[in-house]
């Protein structure tokens, strides 16, 4: 059986744990909201690098390509599912998919983001890019997305 000082001690070690948790998480809030001041140009420093802005540049084709890629990739699991409850390809266009008890009912058809488009034309995944050629692909990887 435990005296009252022991388990006085026990409540006292619990509250240190709270108390010190506490403090480590305000002081990640604070590193979290407040962040680093803005950082100032020192006079005859050298210029600061450009990769960044580089990096940005570079970043909407690079996530128009990845939503493409994902895209086909939700359009090929789609035609799977529907040639395994059917026995084969399923017709041209989006009904078959999106309508109830599809592969995608109730969520949309992949359409990309404005910078492309996907369509089913019964044999294969048609991919038109906003700018340059369109591709058709079949069933198999995401190549047309390249031009994306």
């Amino acid at each position: 059986m435990r005296g009252p000082r022991e388990a006085g001690v026990s409540v006292v070690s619990t509250l240190a744990s709270v108390v010190i948790v506490l403090v480590l998480g305000s002081i990640v809030l604070s590193q979290t909201i407040g962040g680093n001041p803005a950082p100032r140009h020192v006079e005859g420093a050298p210029p600061r690098s450009t990769t960044a802005v580089s990096a940005l540049a570079s970043a909407p084709p690079a996530a128009a390509h990845a939503a493409c890629v994902a895209d086909v990739a939700a359009i090929e699991s789609a035609v799977a599912a529907y040639e395994t409850l059917h026995g084969g390809l399923p017709p041209a266009g989006t009904a078959w998919a999106t309508a109830s008890g599809g592969p995608l009912a109730g969520q949309r058809w992949p359409s990309g983001d404005g910078s492309f488009t996907l369509e089913w034309t019964g044999t294969s995944v048609d991919v038109r890019p906003l700018r340059g050629p369109h591709a058709h692909q079949s069933v198999a990887g995401a190549a047309g997305c390249v031009g994306v």
